[in-house]
């Protein structure tokens, strides 16, 4: 899979950018603030619908303009041609079309993917469990698109439920009704996650074998039985109900579920020193190219932001061995240029704009 091109209209500090992209190697270097970033999450935007960072949407949106929009083309290993479009409207409104036809957003993921790291995802590994979820869940929803409605729909249910858990002289046959329905959306994320971890471990396995270390995820609700995971759950979330009613909050289902990364058979939070922590998070990325490359017979793009800029000399090596191998179109950003990999484009970014384009 490759992004051939992108055009930005009124994306954060870009009023407007058309560009051309390498099928190989794209690197955006520039001073802080100057938009590698910007364009990176952009990117990814467009393979995902969602913003990558900040909390609203419409965050995305230049000052005082009323949408953003994205276009991208995208071409996959057999020959056919996408061209995608995702905007974002000052109101929060999100449209997608694919090839001029409005799509919904539940047949548009899936058109683009895109495995990356930001910044931020250092919280995969040391930050809360809900970061460690919502990764999981992200990469879920990477697999299986039906899943992020799944997951919303959940969410929209444990927001009611909860509400009428905190309201006195509640309706009782209201919460049974919505209790049922939680149980059954929980039940749903719970067998997602768990042929996702359990397909996702293997990869991880053999992943890791380059870098010397074993890392793995395990999750509070699942074990190796997925019938006994789900039996599991039903009991705790059961035996809770009474307790919820005094509190006003659901205390058991996937939205509390701990999510463990484990090196070593050692949780990670614990016991990774930062240099790990950088490998266990490149390996969390690496395993899902190749796992959605065997499941769906394409590879992902790669998106990098200033990643490498962080290990040291012997993992950078590694590392890039490894991106090497599975060859995908990468995107990276850099403060300064560094060439990476045989042959690409380095695009020099300040102010919302490129300056310079060169082949290497």
């Amino acid at each position: 899979m490759i992004l051939n091109s992108i055009e930005l209209l009124s994306y954060r500090n870009y009023s407007h950018l058309i560009l051309s992209f390498d099928p190989n190697i794209n690197i955006f270097i520039g001073p802080n603030g100057a938009g590698k970033t910007n364009l990176l999450e952009a990117i990814y935007l467009l393979s995902s619908g969602e913003l990558k960072r900040g909390r609203k949407d419409t965050e995305a949106i230049s000052w005082n303009e009323p949408f953003t929009w994205i276009r991208g083309e995208v071409s996959y290993e057999d020959g056919r041609v996408l061209k995608l479009v995702t905007q974002v409207k000052d109101d929060g409104e999100k449209a997608f079309s694919v090839n001029g036809k409005i799509t919904p957003l539940k047949r548009y993921l899936g058109s683009f993917y895109t495995i990356s790291i930001f910044d931020n995802d250092y919280e995969i590994v040391t930050g809360s469990p809900d970061k460690r979820r919502a990764f999981l869940d992200e990469f879920v929803i990477n697999i299986d698109p039906e899943y992020y409605f799944i997951l919303n729909r959940y969410k929209d249910i444990l927001i009611r439920r909860n509400r009428l858990l905190r309201t006195k002289n509640f309706d009782r046959r209201l919460l049974d009704s919505l209790t049922e329905l939680l149980i059954e959306l929980g039940e749903k994320i719970i067998i997602g996650r768990h042929r996702t971890i359990s397909t996702y471990n293997r990869y991880l396995k053999r992943e890791g074998e380059r870098f010397g270390i074993d890392v793995k995820i395990e999750a509070s609700y699942i074990t190796e039985d997925i019938e006994e995971s789900l039996k599991i759950y039903k009991e705790r979330f059961n035996s809770s109900r009474a307790k919820e009613e005094v509190i006003g909050i659901t205390l058991v289902g996937p939205h509390r579920d701990d999510i463990l990364i484990k090196i070593n058979n050692k949780d990670s939070r614990s016991f990774a020193s930062n240099g790990e922590v950088q490998v266990i998070l490149f390996l969390l990325k690496i395993a899902q190219l190749e796992l959605i490359r065997e499941l769906k017979g394409y590879k992902p793009v790669l998106l990098i932001d200033e990643f490498l800029n962080r290990l040291d000399e012997r993992n950078i090596k590694t590392i890039l061995s490894a991106i090497e191998e599975k060859s995908p179109q990468l995107f990276v950003s850099m403060i300064s240029k560094k060439e990476i990999g045989v042959h690409g484009t380095i695009f020099s970014i300040d102010r919302g704009d490129v300056i310079d384009e060169e082949s290497f």
